[in-house]
């Protein structure tokens, strides 16, 4: 029994741990480049989309995704290892009926610098969604 308890207490106190923690800052900027969805056969119709993205110091994001305007939004979970964005979008990405979703994920693992990774979901809601289009973000630091 005490050993349960003890694993219990360092499981709250790691938890706790990530649930304070930040990224660092250097995530905040320009970013440019584009969105690359996984499904070859879907992205063999868009083509890369063009991304412009805009994080601030409070890890506020704008800017855009293909033809969609990302309107500023914070972030919904920040930890020491990842930011998740939930956005919806005042239109399609792509006007291909494929992409008619207005929900957009976004999650940022890592930054090397220059170099954002992360990924996006377009939805069309925020919860199980059949018909969700999964893609990657290659975007750098604007210079």
């Amino acid at each position: 029994m005490n050993r349960n308890a003890l694993i219990l207490a360092a499981l709250a106190i790691v938890q706790s741990a990530n649930a304070n923690a930040t990224p660092p800052p250097s995530i905040a900027g320009h970013w440019v480049g584009d969105a690359r969805l996984f499904d070859k056969a879907l992205r063999a119709q868009t083509a890369p989309l063009a991304t412009d993205l805009r994080i601030d110091q409070d890890f506020a994001i704008s800017g855009r995704i293909g033809e969609a305007q990302i309107p500023r939004n914070l972030p919904i979970s920040v930890t020491t290892k990842r930011v998740e964005y939930r956005v919806i979008l005042p239109g399609p990405v792509k006007n291909i009926p494929q992409l008619n979703k207005s929900h957009l994920i976004i999650i940022i693992t890592r930054n090397d610098g220059d170099t954002l990774n992360a990924d996006f979901h377009l939805k069309s809601r925020f919860s199980f969604d059949l018909t969700m289009r999964v893609g990657h973000l290659d975007v750098v630091r604007a210079k």
